[in-house]
């Protein structure tokens, strides 16, 4: 099969020249991967090569042997600027350049044609994405069967000759197109393994997947280049913190030293002074578990709720999402349980502040997410990204004692997610109704 290599950033960036957030994974997963493997590519993203060695070789690899290349520049990514210079002095033709609509090109390269779809923010439109989708079809479709230079450096300097890899075909020769190197180095299907027991609640399996990923991957003394990438670090503390939620049903001991192990995972990504979202978000879980274990000091509890807080707001600060938001409305009102006077009164008031723009942001997420899964076949995307939305919406409505919200619940548990998700919000819905109670 061909092979469709893809360079450009990955979760949720920030556009310098905008302020706006975008969602990288989205424009991958719904649009460039489907768009390539309808053209009859086999598609893989940069994040998801595998190296054994030195970061740089499998990268070029892919750059120098791969049929087809598409670079997302949204968001002004120096990685992906860097990979497309590389491509374009390798290949002459077969080079995608794609841009969200309000990309400003800060180079005077204004012969390079960059295809242009709009963000809604967090999220890309339905009819958005089938309109790029068909486009990119198209368009790769008939790179199939062009031999027309999409290089600038080969477009500009005819007199090059495209280099070739020890025991490659020359192209321009003979029937045969180069063949793209064996990739036995992505780790695509060992990404796939870790979500699929993820889905099936099996947190022990899918931390041992991670952490040969994250071996792999890990920094040699003295060769930070070669460092783990942050993605794979925040998935292995989510699943070490899941394994410990499953001790402490049984073994108070061993869900502590899981949350230490956590903790010590993300202390790699400097917490204390990112601004990435995801970070910020398993940071203020792991400290809201550990200061709910039994025999936890009030002082080392107040010390964990504290750190949980502030992490959650400068998270919901940064992206002003349902998910962040509900979680931080439930950290206020279980600091405010423990609290008094003044600082109890703050707290709850805090929280339904917050519960009144999750329940916002959370409809408003339904709406534009039912309208991109219409006409999907895939239960098990459609179920896994609309549940968290529909979950929230009821907590938040249940938290300000809103009717509506146990209707809201219902509706979530019939989407029959994974067992863990419901039980993460059953627990927490029930928590903080024993807090009001109280």
């Amino acid at each position: 099969m061909l092979k469709c290599f893809v360079v450009m950033g990955f979760g949720e960036k920030t556009d310098p020249g905008t302020g706006r957030l975008l969602n990288l994974d989205a424009t991958y997963r719904h649009i460039i991967k489907p768009a390539a493997q309808t053209a009859g590519y086999d598609c893989v993203r940069a994040d998801e090569v595998l190296h054994s060695g030195v970061i740089d070789i499998p990268m070029y690899e892919m750059l120098m042997d791969a049929d087809l290349v598409v670079a997302d520049v949204s968001t002004s990514n120096l990685n992906a600027m860097f990979e497309l210079g590389v491509r374009y002095a390798l290949k002459p033709r077969s080079t995608i350049v794609i841009a969200e609509s309000k990309f400003n090109n800060p180079f005077d390269v204004n012969h390079i044609v960059i295809r242009r779809y709009t963000h809604l923010g967090p999220d890309i439109g339905f009819s958005e994405v089938g309109r790029m989708q068909q486009e990119l079809t198209e368009l790769m479709k008939a790179i199939q069967h062009s031999d027309a230079p999409d290089s600038p450096v080969y477009s500009l300097l005819s007199i090059l000759q495209p280099p070739l890899r020890k025991g490659k075909q020359d192209p321009t020769k003979g029937s045969g197109r180069e063949g793209p190197v064996a990739q036995d180095e992505t780790y695509a299907a060992q990404w796939q393994e870790a979500m699929a027991a993820r889905a099936a609640s099996d947190f022990i399996k899918e931390k041992s997947i991670l952490l040969a990923v994250y071996e792999s991957q890990a920094a040699k003394s003295g060769e930070d280049e070669n460092a783990a990438r942050p993605r794979v670090i925040r998935e292995l503390a989510f699943a070490t913190y899941k394994i410990g939620d499953e001790e402490l049903k049984t073994n108070p001991s061993a869900a502590a030293a899981a949350y230490e192990e956590a903790i010590s995972f993300l202390q790699m990504l400097d917490p204390d002074q990112t601004t990435d979202p995801e970070t910020l978000g398993l940071w203020s879980g792991v400290h809201k578990r550990r200061s709910a274990l039994p025999g936890r000091s009030a002082k080392d509890r107040f010390a964990d709720l504290d750190t949980a807080i502030y992490a959650a707001e400068r998270g919901f600060l940064i992206r002003q999402d349902y998910y962040t938001g509900i979680n931080l409305a439930y950290l206020f009102e279980v600091r405010a349980s423990i609290s008094s006077g003044e600082n109890k009164i703050a707290d709850r008031v805090f929280a339904n502040r917050v519960r009144r723009r999750v329940v916002d942001a959370a409809e408003k997420a339904l709406k534009l997410l039912a309208e991109q899964f219409k006409q999907t076949e895939d239960r098990g995307t459609k179920v896994m990204t609309l549940y968290w939305p529909q979950a929230t919406l009821a907590e938040a409505l249940i938290g300000l004692h809103d009717p509506r919200g146990e209707i809201e619940l219902e509706k979530a548990k019939q989407m029959e997610p994974a067992e863990w998700m419901v039980e993460i919000t059953l627990q927490q819905i029930e928590d903080l109704k024993r807090m009001r109670e109280a």
